[in-house]
């Protein structure tokens, strides 16, 4: 990969104009690096059934 900034070229490439892909990551990688607790703070409580 080149060592400039492409994010400044995006929409003047049609190759660059696509949104990216997402990162597909584990359970246990999202906990590692934090985001698991932030995506457990959003998620609506769950719906308990009594």
């Amino acid at each position: 990969m080149a060592n400039y900034a492409l994010w400044s070229m995006r929409s003047k490439h049609e190759w660059l104009q696509k949104p990216l892909k997402k990162k597909r990551m584990k359970r246990s990688q999202r906990v590692r690096v934090g985001l698991q607790a932030a995506l457990d703070r959003k998620a609506p409580p769950p719906a308990d059934k009594a």
